[in-house]
């Protein structure tokens, strides 16, 4: 493993050629946050490299998130009004950082299809910080260990991963008018604000109690569902016309260049199997879907964000797509043996504190998996390009 090399020497070679191609109709990006950004970015020395920047945005979301295990272990506790404004804080900092990056690396000269390439490859931090900040939200609303907070940060991950599936088929990152991160990012800091200033009991109101003009005996037909949980149901629901863009724009790009649409839309599959072994494990296994689930959904972002880095890798490079990987062995051995009585008859092999302690050896085996990822990838392109990959090493006019 000390030695194993995620970039193929004959792709190196293709570093060299990538350009960052995306379609930003993001209206708020335009015409609203521009110009802080263009100020924002004004703080940072011209010494600071721009993946420095983007690695603080990260740091925040990790302070957050640990903040959050401290304070609300379970997902559902009343928290302090300071601890939500502390996540609005946090998270719109890792927005800013995150949307400014780029414009460090003009500012210092680094910019160009190496550098673009590299804080695109960087973006494989930005799937574990998009999962941990969804852990947030779910805290705020009050959603608990339960189906709710696995459907909720899901949906989230099958955005994502949607998204960079359709950038590597159509060598575009397509970005809505309302429907982008930078919108992601407002939503979630005006909701932290918001459960800060109103208390998170808001989001534990049954929806039917408050539709105005209904009869109270009318009102009572519609389900029981709080706030919160019609929330995770919008974003369920508004998930479907996204993925079906995604789908209908990789047709597109593989029709025009005569490529199996059927071969494309299976690169879904190591998605598919993330997502049915997470639901089969947790399935089979309640008590870690309701006393464990931080811990168990923290493994998962950490193996989504090495699948997702793999294809963010593949892309830049112009390697074939990644397929069904390591990371993927740990859900299949969890899934095994949450199956194993209804396959077999049989007890789990490991079962009760076993279990437990096998979701703790996913969870060390995938951060060592992932981080010897990172490293790896890190020092491979520095090595080829010639660059460091926190501080500017060949310093040029800044522009």
């Amino acid at each position: 493993m000390a030695n194993y090399s995620y970039i193929p020497r004959e792709y190196l070679p293709n570093l060299k050629t990538y350009k960052y191609n995306a379609v930003d109709k993001s209206l708020i990006s335009k015409y609203v946050l521009k110009e802080y950004w263009n100020q924002l970015v004004k703080i940072f020395p011209l010494t600071m490299a721009a993946n420095m920047v983007t690695l603080l945005g990260f740091l925040h979301v990790v302070f957050a998130f640990l903040v959050n295990l401290w304070y609300a272990p379970e997902l559902n506790e009343a928290l302090p009004s300071w601890v939500y404004y502390l996540y609005a804080a946090c998270i719109w900092i890792y927005g800013s950082f995150d949307a400014v990056d780029g414009k460090q690396a003009r500012r210092t000269g680094t910019s160009g299809p190496l550098g673009e390439m590299f804080d695109h490859g960087c973006d494989s931090l930005s799937v574990t910080a998009s999962s941990l900040l969804m852990l947030l939200q779910a805290t705020s609303m009050r959603l608990g260990q339960t189906w709710w907070t696995v459907a909720f940060v899901a949906s989230g991950l099958a955005n994502f991963y949607m998204s960079t599936m359709e950038e590597y088929h159509t060598h575009v990152l397509y970005l809505g008018y309302f429907s982008g991160p930078v919108e992601g990012i407002i939503l979630a800091t005006v909701g932290f604000i918001m459960t800060g200033a109103l208390g998170s009991g808001i989001w534990l109101s049954l929806v039917r109690d408050h539709i105005p003009l209904v009869p109270a005996s009318l009102a009572q037909l519609l389900p029981a569902i709080n706030f919160g949980q019609l929330i995770v149901v919008l974003i369920v629901c508004g998930l479907v016309p996204t993925v079906l863009a995604s789908l209908h724009n990789i047709m597109l790009a593989c029709c025009a260049e005569r490529k199996s649409v059927f071969a494309a839309y299976a690169d879904s599959i190591p998605f598919i199997s993330v997502l049915t072994s997470m639901y089969i494990w947790l399935y089979n296994s309640p008590l870690l879907r309701t006393q464990h689930l931080v811990l168990f959904m923290t493994f998962v972002a950490l193996a989504f964000s090495y699948i997702v880095g793999r294809v963010i890798i593949a892309h830049v490079t112009k390697a074939p797509f990644p397929k069904l990987n390591r990371m993927h062995v740990p859900l299949f051995i969890g899934t095994a043996n949450a199956l194993f009585p209804a396959l077999f008859g049989a007890d789990k092999p490991f079962d009760g504190a076993k279990e437990l302690g096998l979701v703790y050896a996913c969870l060390i085996y995938a951060a060592i998996q992932y981080g010897h990822f990172v490293l790896s990838v890190i020092d491979e392109i520095c090595s080829y390009m010639d660059i460091n990959c926190l501080t500017i090493k060949h310093p040029k006019k800044a522009q």
